[in-house]
């Protein structure tokens, strides 16, 4: 095998995208693969600089930990990654505040029969205690 553009010269390798041998100066280095120039101007060839998984990890551990955006800005995308940590940790400090609020309701509202309970149950059992300890005690006789 020969390099598809120089037919003469021997290949250092074939490229990854479409198997055709290529010379060194034909051949471009993409994330540590040869692929030939015409499969790079293509389009054929993604050059990624960040691994798709470890940005989804740092951007999933990261909104689970108040850190939404970490994730972006981990990629380069910094506007992105600013507007998404400043509206998550908005929206946690809101969400806090909200169930704080509702959380506080909804304990009073539950204590309210139970107030209510106390409020007539107790007088209630110590007014018949009394009741029962008079009507124990017997009456001088007069």
């Amino acid at each position: 095998m020969k390099c598809y553009v120089h037919p003469d010269v021997d290949p250092v390798g074939t490229c990854t995208s479409c198997g055709r041998g290529i010379c060194s100066e034909c051949a471009v280095e993409v994330q540590g693969k040869l692929v030939c120039r015409d499969c790079l101007a293509a389009g054929k060839v993604t050059t990624r600089k960040y691994d798709p998984n470890t940005a989804f990890l740092i951007e999933l551990i990261g909104g689970f930990f108040g850190l939404l955006g970490i994730g972006y800005i981990y990629v380069g995308r910094t506007n992105d990654g600013i507007l998404r940590l400043v509206l998550w940790i908005l929206y946690d400090v809101i969400a806090a505040i909200t169930i704080s609020l509702l959380l506080a309701v909804i304990v009073g509202i539950v204590c309210i029969p139970i107030q209510l309970a106390i409020q007539v149950g107790v007088p209630l059992w110590s007014a018949s205690t009394l009741k029962n300890q008079l009507m124990s005690e017997t009456l001088p006789q007069v």
